[in-house]
């Protein structure tokens, strides 16, 4: 079993939360490649396999869950701010009952001197989050 790498998978879970359902990547477990396949993007590096029906458990093929799925993205940030932001609680609630919070969250991090914080939080959590899958699923993760 070839080894799936962090930074790769990663993207691909973000691609997929991204794509709100017309996105979807691929890992094969002989390999390790991760197929991305989306109307707006192809990977030319990674082409679409000749059969990507084979996702059953034990099939070539695992299907990579949106990064919201794995606890990440928004739901990460809440956690984030839940224990490092506790006095900005109301502002946290509004930036989240936006649209795209990502920006807002980032400036509200910066203002209090939490950005590295946060990225050293995000880095651990998607670290985490990714090897729990790989394990889920017989993966082994690179690095």
């Amino acid at each position: 079993m070839a080894a799936i790498k962090l930074d790769e998978l990663e993207n691909a879970a973000i691609l997929v939360d991204d794509g709100e359902g017309s996105a979807k990547a691929l890992v094969a477990r002989d390999s390790g490649m991760i197929h991305l396949l989306s109307d707006e993007y192809m990977d030319e590096e990674a082409p679409v396999p000749g059969d990507t029906g084979d996702t059953e458990a034990g099939g070539n093929y695992v299907s990579v869950p949106a990064a919201s799925e794995l606890g990440l993205g928004r739901a990460l940030m809440q956690r984030f701010a839940g224990s490092h932001l506790p006095g900005d609680r109301e502002r946290v609630q509004e930036i989240f009952a936006r649209q795209d919070p990502y920006d807002r969250f980032s400036k509200l991090l910066e203002e209090r001197g939490e950005l590295d914080a946060w990225y050293r939080f995000r880095e651990s959590e998607t670290r985490a989050a990714l090897i729990r899958w790989c394990e889920q699923h017989g993966l082994q993760l690179d690095g």
